[in-house]
């Protein structure tokens, strides 16, 4: 049987995270807030680490308005390395280890805004600073931040990493989404760039390599890939795109919560290298 792993019988007790630690790049954002408060939620320390303070204060207070009070909040630009490492050296020390990655930090049009960069160029049009920017922050800090603390995770022989993916890290993005047709609908001035697709499907490998490069160790290593979810959307846009979803509709922020939970915990004790699409079965058609 290998290692002598107890896992209880008892699901509740499985889905239980208390005691647990959480580190959550990315951890201030749209859907980093959704993580963190599913790690509060089922008893764990979320681990907030974000390079925009603001987004930080703002998660701090709607996580204590939620009755949640153990969590912590640091800035950081996960991208250097030697910072990184000393952060999470006093991570570790501060809460006798970290249990729990949770890599969810990646490039948004808001932290390119003041580099006059066109964020939704066609791909012929590429500015070269804006893949170098995508790549670094939504594959290469995933990278870094598993090197790091996946590292220590191994040599400690416990761990579970959850790294976020996208279901266009599985399929291409359906241009026809974007652009006007015959039938009314006149297009969105926005897109999937490039960068965001080929950086989310080496998440996804990157992922396997881990899995299997740290099983042996108790480290699981998977991802979730979800597919599109709805933030005040332009309503022929939504329409447009669930055309293409079979359950008909966008998802909503709080429905990757449930995974969160499952991958964290001992409930998934014998899941890793698992790429699991959230996307209402998008990726089946």
């Amino acid at each position: 049987m290998g290692k002598n792993i107890a896992i209880s019988s008892s699901v509740k007790k499985q889905f239980d995270l208390t005691g647990k630690s959480a580190v959550i790049t990315g951890g201030a954002g749209f859907l980093g807030l959704q993580f963190s408060e599913t790690i509060a939620e089922m008893g764990g320390k979320p681990i907030l680490l974000d390079f925009d303070s603001k987004l930080l204060q703002t998660a701090k207070k709607n996580l204590n308005e939620c009755g949640f009070n153990n969590h912590s909040q640091h800035k950081i630009d996960i991208t250097d390395e030697d910072k990184f490492q000393e952060l999470i050296n006093n991570i570790w020390e501060i809460n006798e280890g970290i249990d729990i990655l949770i890599n969810s930090a990646g490039l948004t049009k808001s932290a390119i805004e003041n580099n006059n960069i066109d964020f939704f160029a066609n791909f012929e049009n590429t500015n070269q600073e804006l893949w170098d920017q995508g790549l670094k922050l939504n594959l290469t800090s995933t990278q870094i931040s598993c090197k790091i603390i996946g590292s220590k995770m191994a040599a400690n022989g416990s761990g579970s990493i959850i790294n976020v993916a996208s279901d266009v890290g599985t399929i291409s993005p359906n241009q026809n989404i974007y652009k006007p047709d015959n039938y009314g609908y006149t297009g969105v001035d926005f897109n999937t760039p490039a960068f965001y697709a080929v950086s989310k499907a080496g998440v996804i490998h990157l992922t396997k390599f881990l899995a299997t490069y740290w099983g042996k160790d108790n480290v699981r290593v998977n991802c979730i890939s979800p597919a599109g979810v709805y933030k005040d959307h332009d309503s022929d846009f939504v329409k447009k795109i669930s055309e293409q979803i079979p359950m008909g509709r966008m998802a909503l922020p709080n429905e990757f919560k449930g995974a969160i939970a499952f991958l964290s915990s001992d409930a998934s004790s014998f899941v890793t290298g698992h790429n699991l699409l959230i996307d209402g079965g998008r990726t089946i058609w």
